[in-house]
């Protein structure tokens, strides 16, 4: 980070507030000679915006002059941008009340919200009340939430998705709906394999008295998108002992003649 790329950025005038998050999150990772290249989506996830609205923002910067972008190709033939970012005296705005010309259009409801005329438009409540080192480096972004119903998804007729009568039991739909964000997070969509393949280790939890809640509740508090029982046994959330095979099977076969 450059210090001096973070104050002209702050003293920057670029006729709205989120696009100013955006350029300072750019200073925030750039070198002494204002070059950086984060991706889209880590400037979305950090300044807690749509990854389209960061790309809207970037291009007007750019044609304001704050910074200019060039197509790097990788290696493996996927191509990234570098940001040169560009803070001389003829950039920018004029004066605290221009505006581009765009800004008189309106923005999505995400980005604005319409005021009646009587009243000025303020700053996000975000950039209001927190820091600036909390604008730069905000917390984790927040899982989205999920519509879909446990209802919905467990088996009810022959054309549905999902069967969960594998597991022993079916989870709370709080905890399902948290746990289906965590995936929807990482782009791991709930299939029957999963739901399948989960069965076994979910049967081996509820053995040392684990509900199919506590597991899942867990997993959501790890990020975890899978779950296996030895991961509670590794973790030592659950003590060894306690994990024992099951021999009746064997030693006690009702038909054996000679017991």
């Amino acid at each position: 980070m450059s210090m001096e790329l973070m104050v002209k950025a702050m003293k920057a005038k670029v006729g709205n507030p989120l696009r100013k998050l955006v350029l300072l999150k750019l200073a925030d990772n750039a070198n002494d000679q204002g070059e950086c290249w984060p991706s889209y989506n880590y400037i979305a996830e950090q300044c807690e915006m749509s990854r389209r609205s960061v790309m809207d923002h970037v291009k007007k910067l750019e044609t304001s002059g704050f910074l200019r972008r060039e197509y790097r190709k990788g290696i493996k033939g996927n191509s990234s941008n570098v940001f040169h970012l560009n803070f001389d005296e003829n950039t920018g705005l004029g004066g605290e009340s221009a505006a581009l010309p765009s800004e008189s259009v309106a923005l999505p409801p995400s980005e604005s919200v319409a005021l009646p005329p009587s009243e000025s438009p303020a700053l996000p409540s975000e950039s209001a009340a927190l820091p600036l080192v909390n604008l730069l480096h905000p917390e984790p972004v927040t899982l989205e939430p999920v519509n879909e119903s446990l209802k919905d998804l467990v088996t009810t007729s022959k054309n549905s998705a999902l069967d969960f009568s594998k597991w022993p039991a079916l989870p709370s739909e709080q905890v399902f709906k948290d746990w289906l964000a965590v995936r929807k997070q990482k782009r791991a969509k709930l299939t029957q394999t999963a739901v399948d393949r989960l069965a076994p280790d979910l049967i081996s939890a509820a053995g040392v008295g684990l509900s199919v809640d506590d597991v899942l509740g867990l997993c959501v508090e790890r990020c975890w998108i899978a779950f296996k029982f030895d991961w509670l046994v590794n973790a030592g959330l659950v003590a060894k002992q306690a994990v024992r095979a099951d021999w009746s099977y064997a030693v006690f076969d009702p038909e054996d003649p000679l017991i």
